[in-house]
C-alpha cells in the first residue's frame, strides 16, 4: 500500500488510497475502515472500491472551494475523488502532483467569460432568438401573415405567434433564471490547479 487517506465528512469518500499505480476510493463500513490500514495487501482490498489506473487518467482538477478532486479518464469520462476537508484535499492533490511526475501541472483562475461560457452564450442566444420571436409578434399584431418556416426562422416565428406581452414575459423569466445560474457559477470562480499528461 502506497498512500491512505480516510476523510470525514457527510459527503466524503470514506476511503481513498493508491496501490500499485492505481487509485481505490469508496465509502466502505465502518469496521472495513477501522481496520485498513498502510500494511494491507493487494488481497485485502475491500470490495466494492471504485479503482483508477493510473494509465488512465487524462487530468487531475483542484478547484478551490469545491469539495472534490476531478480526475478526467478515458475520452471524456470523468470520476471524482470527494473530501470535505480542503487541507486533505489539497494534501491528496499534492501526493499526485508528486506520483504523476511526467504531468504537466497549471494553476490559474479562469476569466469570467472562461468560466461561464456556457451560460454568457446561452444568454446571448436566448435574446437574439427572443427578439426575433418579438419582431415577428410585433409584426403580427399589425396585421402581417406568415407561412410556416423551417430552421431557426420557423423557431422565432413559432414563438412570434405567443404575442408581444407572454413572449416579453417568458424572455425576462428565462433571463432571470439563466442570470441567477450564472451568478451561482461565478460564485464558485477560484483557483484551479491541474495535471495534464
Amino acid at each position: 500500500m502506497d498512500k491512505i487517506w480516510k476523510p470525514r465528512g457527510e459527503k466524503s469518500d470514506t476511503l481513498i488510497f493508491i496501490h500499485d499505480e492505481c487509485i481505490y476510493k469508496g465509502r466502505p463500513s465502518k469496521e472495513v475502515i477501522s481496520i485498513f490500514n498502510i500494511e494491507s495487501t493487494s488481497e485485502k482490498i475491500p470490495v466494492g472500491l471504485l479503482s483508477i489506473p493510473f494509465s488512465y487518467i487524462h487530468k487531475v482538477i483542484n478547484q478551490k472551494g469545491i469539495n472534490h478532486i476531478k480526475l478526467i479518464v478515458g475520452k471524456d469520462s470523468e470520476e471524482e475523488l470527494f473530501i470535505e476537508d480542503e487541507t486533505l484535499k489539497n494534501e491528496i492533490f499534492e501526493y499526485l502532483k508528486n506520483r504523476l511526475s511526467t504531468f504537466t501541472y497549471t494553476s490559474e483562475t479562469p476569466s469570467v467569460f472562461t468560466y461561464a461560457r456556457a451560460k454568457i452564450i446561452g444568454i446571448i442566444v436566448l435574446t437574439l432568438l427572443f427578439s426575433w420571436g418579438f419582431y415577428f409578434a410585433i409584426q403580427m399584431e399589425s396585421g402581417y401573415e406568415y407561412n410556416a418556416a423551417k430552421g431557426i426562422t420557423g423557431i422565432a416565428l413559432a414563438l412570434g405567434t405567443l404575442g408581444s406581452k407572454n413572449l416579453l414575459i417568458g424572455y425576462v423569466v428565462l433571463l432571470g433564471i439563466i442570470i441567477f445560474t450564472l451568478i451561482k457559477k461565478l460564485e464558485t470562480r477560484s483557483e484551479i490547479q491541474m495535471l495534464k499528461r
